[in-house]
């Protein structure tokens, strides 16, 4: 994981500045903010620089913010000015002690550093209240719009990318492994004791950061309807370039 910190310690520097503003940001938390009640306590895994985290706690939630980043959690410490409480810490094998939380959030991916989500389970079962959320966002194995993108380019390779078993990505000049993984695969991970909830699809032909540039063509934004459809139909939401699945914990069976 050695290479995985690095990377996002050099990538915390410039995080923000792709995703601070982002659309997609506040569509994941019109799904999470009903779920997450004030005075309720949560986990989010992955925390980035912690704009998610400092959005619940200051609706009144108590969150822990995990990442495997120093530099990510010594941003998150400057901006949150003690309201949210950060540590660096592996979410694989992240200890809890005793304590219980009401949810788990996960944005933009984190989930996509693990090849085996077996830990994700474990963690869920072993720290939720019966009746508690799981809110997790993971890269898609299969966005539409930029493989179209690469195909015209000529670049089958880059089209391809996100099939290959892992799939790499450079972040700040440094390679890391990326894993895809299904609805099916979380699910798997969690286990019977939880119950999937929605599914939705963040942009499936429209673009997304870093794809900005082809917002200048009418003829996409005639796709938004069914680009739309696509992201909220359970069956094709996961073929996005991000999407999100919620989860009920319903205890043990």
């Amino acid at each position: 994981m050695s290479s995985v910190r690095e990377a996002f310690d050099r990538h915390a520097a410039v995080y923000d500045k792709v995703f601070l503003s982002s659309q997609i940001r506040t569509e994941v938390w019109q799904v999470a903010d009903p779920l997450f009640q004030p005075g309720s306590r949560i986990l989010d895994l992955g925390c980035g620089t912690g704009e998610d985290a400092i959005h619940f706690s200051q609706r009144g939630i108590h969150v822990t913010a995990i990442d495997l980043s120093p530099e990510m959690i010594a941003r998150l410490r400057a901006k949150s000015a003690g309201i949210v409480h950060g540590e660096v810490a592996d979410m694989q094998s992240y200890s809890f002690g005793r304590r219980r939380f009401d949810g788990i959030f996960s944005n933009f991916g984190a989930l996509n550093c693990s090849a085996d989500l077996s830990w994700f389970g474990k963690l869920a079962r072993s720290s939720l209240t019966p009746g508690s959320h799981v809110v997790v966002t993971a890269m898609g194995r299969f966005y539409p719009l930029e493989f179209a993108v690469f195909l015209l380019k000529r670049q089958p390779d880059l089209a391809l990318r996100r099939f290959r078993r892992p799939a790499t990505a450079t972040i700040e000049g440094l390679k890391i492994d990326v894993h895809y993984h299904s609805v099916r695969a979380i699910r798997s991970a969690l286990g019977r004791e939880f119950r999937l909830c929605r599914v939705l699809g963040l942009r499936s032909l429209l673009p997304v950061p870093g794809l900005e540039h082809l917002e200048r063509f009418s003829a996409l934004r005639l796709l938004k309807p069914i680009d739309r459809w696509i992201c909220r139909n359970r069956l094709t939401a996961a073929c996005s370039d991000h999407f999100v699945s919620v989860w009920e914990y319903r205890g043990s069976q």
